[in-house]
């Protein structure tokens, strides 16, 4: 079978929604031997801060020489960008052979009635890939952690970033039920490292102490003391560590620090890491998708700030930056998320806010949009496409594309189509 094939084999699957348990996976997982059986991983699971926070570990282990698998979503780079090797999106070769040997299973399952959605299929397919290819991989859950398709590894670290509302109709409307979704990934005697607080921190401390799981927590295992909006100090073990980072905004102070432990358990685990490439490493990092310029003259930068926590995160970033140009906003997220709050949250920090849909099952129509009561008249984009034709004019302003990571990807895609078409023109 082509890869082109293998994707559209995917695109015909893709009204295979979401459903509990994780029997199919488990069977997946037996038909290709547990390929993940002895894949030393890290398990990362939060509301916010898991791509970062992961990046970050990343970025820090191949630069001490290691290959590293990661499992991520959304993707930026098709089907294949769900699962990497040392930040690549697997190659068409590894990918068509993955998943040729699991296309029985895949088969068997569809005619038991009990077919496997195509987020299941890319959860095991990955560990697939990286069997004799990697040599430790950092795994994402993609909602919750508990049910989620990736909570059927054995982790040798577990990580739960920050616990806000998300998702809420699937992990439950308190931030005690969500906690405890979370909480599902921490496994018997694993080390779990946090920087939640609250009520939120009391679930995981109940369940690491029911497990018999070392707890290392932000503020009392380890402290960061911002100084700029990439510069920050590290705390551990009376030791302290300057840290300058490519990613923008405060919030990555926290996921960076959350990160650094992370590698300081690993060290103490026997891997071979040494400080000076840790740091490098991290201050390398880079994730498409948050505070990422994708132009300059105008300036044009996206972030996928998808809920409150995140909209939080990016307005406090904006309004800290010291420009004199003027700053647009242009928002579009999933209608099954708290979407009105969002634009209100903006509306309310921010001037020129506008709002916008885009083509997915779950995004709203203009309607919906139009029938939302906000705070603040609506200012509705009703061509996104557009509104970037018309941007490029306007060299001096900054233009931040936000919400849905869905959205940033295409905004991503389109901007670059732009832009190659503006040099052939020249």
């Amino acid at each position: 079978m082509l890869f082109e094939q293998i994707e559209q084999y995917f695109n015909n699957r893709e009204t295979i929604g979401v459903q509990p348990g994780l029997e199919r996976v488990k069977e997946l997982l037996k038909f290709v031997d547990y390929p993940d059986k002895d894949l030393p991983t890290i398990h990362i699971a939060g509301t916010n801060g898991k791509g970062s926070t992961s990046q970050f570990i990343q970025s820090a282990l191949i630069a001490n020489d290691y290959k590293v698998g990661s499992f991520t979503s959304p993707s930026f780079y098709g089907i294949r960008g769900f699962i990497q090797m040392n930040n690549e999106p697997v190659s068409e070769k590894v990918f068509s052979q993955a998943f040729q040997k699991m296309l029985p299973a895949i088969e068997m399952l569809d005619k038991d009635g009990n077919s496997p959605s195509n987020f299941e299929i890319l959860t095991v397919l990955s560990f697939v890939c990286f069997e004799n290819n990697v040599d430790i991989a950092v795994v994402e859950a993609g909602m919750g952690g508990m049910w989620d398709t990736t909570n059927v590894i054995s982790p040798i670290v577990t990580v739960i970033t920050t616990i806000s509302y998300d998702h809420t109709a699937l992990l439950g409307e308190t931030l005690v039920e969500i906690a405890e979704q979370k909480a599902g990934i921490i496994k018997p005697l694993i080390p779990m490292i946090t920087g939640v607080n609250g009520t939120a921190y009391d679930i995981i401390e109940k369940k690491t102490e029911e497990m018999n799981s070392p707890l290392f927590v932000l503020d009392k295992d380890f402290t960061y003391e911002s100084i700029t909006m990439n510069h920050f100090k590290f705390n551990i073990s009376n030791q302290q560590f300057d840290i300058n980072l490519d990613m923008n905004g405060k919030h990555q102070h926290y996921n960076a620090s959350i990160a650094l432990y992370v590698l300081h358990i690993l060290h103490e685990q026997g891997w071979q890491l040494t400080e000076d490439k840790i740091i490098k490493g991290v201050e390398q990092a880079r994730l498409p998708g948050r505070l990422e310029k994708i132009h300059s003259n105008p300036s044009i930068i996206v972030d996928g700030a998808h809920n409150m926590e995140g909209i939080h995160s990016l307005i406090d970033t904006i309004k800290r930056q010291d420009s004199k140009s003027g700053h647009h906003i242009l928002f579009a997220a999933f209608k099954d998320k708290d979407v009105r709050n969002m634009i209100n949250c903006l509306q309310s920090d921010l001037s020129n806010v506008n709002v916008t849909t885009f083509d997915h099952v779950r995004a709203p129509s203009f309607e919906e949009l139009e029938q939302l009561e906000t705070k603040q008249p609506k200012r509705i984009v009703y061509d996104w496409k557009k509104y970037l034709e018309t941007i490029f004019e306007n060299k001096d302003e900054c233009y931040y594309i936000t919400g849905s990571l869905h959205f940033i990807s295409l905004v991503k895609q389109y901007v670059n189509d732009l832009q190659r078409n503006m040099l052939n023109d020249s």
